[in-house]
Formats: structure tokens, sequence, C-alpha cells
């Protein structure tokens, strides 16, 4: 059981690394091939498709983990992570929602790293 747990924390990591790259990437495609803004690509409903899977994967991945190990940093950067990919919603289209996507998806990313490493040390059983 132990594998499916860590393979929620694997897809939470994934998709922050996937808001991080589409985040940093998306200007310099754009960019270089302009018809793609009016395509899937430029559009907001991505970021609102990618937070609406980001947030309830992140939160139940660090839930299962966190129940076993009691690690209340995994929980608190999670929280950030998930709080500023959140807010960065608020700044559609400008400097503050870059910073606060990329902030949220590392920190998303580091709370998920160490709930791996937590439940793998520990062996955590659910």
């Amino acid at each position: 059981m132990v594998r499916q747990r860590l393979s929620w924390d694997h897809l939470a990591m994934g998709l922050g690394g996937l808001c991080f790259a589409h985040c940093l990437l998306t200007p310099v495609v754009l960019a270089l091939f302009p018809l793609l803004a009016q395509g899937v690509l430029g559009s907001e409903s991505l970021h609102t498709a990618l937070l609406w899977l980001t947030v309830p994967v992140s939160g139940l991945g660090l839930w299962l983990g966190c129940r076993e190990h009691k690690d209340r940093a995994v929980v608190a950067f999670g929280l950030a992570g998930m709080a500023f990919l959140v807010a960065a919603r608020g700044f559609e289209e400008s400097p503050p929602e870059t910073w606060l996507t990329v902030a949220g998806s590392l920190t998303l990313i580091g709370a998920h790293l160490r709930n791996f490493r937590l439940c793998r040390a520990e062996r955590c059983e659910h």
C-alpha cells in the first residue's frame, strides 16, 4: 500500500513541475510561435485547470503521508505552496502571477519531496 501513497507524491510533484514549466516556458514559446497564443497554451483556462488538478492531488498526497509521520513542516510548506498557486490566479498575466506560481510550484515540490522521503524512511503503512 506504500506504493499507492508514493504515487500521489510523484503525481503532485509532476503537476507542480508542469505549473513551473508552463509559467516559465509559455512566454518563450508564444514569442517564437505567436499563433499558439490563440490556442490552449495561451489560455487562462489552462492555469485554472492546472490549479484544480494540483491542489486536490497535493492535499491528498500530503494528508496521506502526514497522518503517518506527523511532520508539520510538510503540512506548512504544502499549504504555503498551494496558497501561492491560488494567489497567483488573482494576478492574471502580470509579473506577480509568474513569481507566485514559481514560488508555489517549487515550495509544493519541496513539500512532496520531503513527504516522499519521510514515508520511505519510516515505511509508512497506509
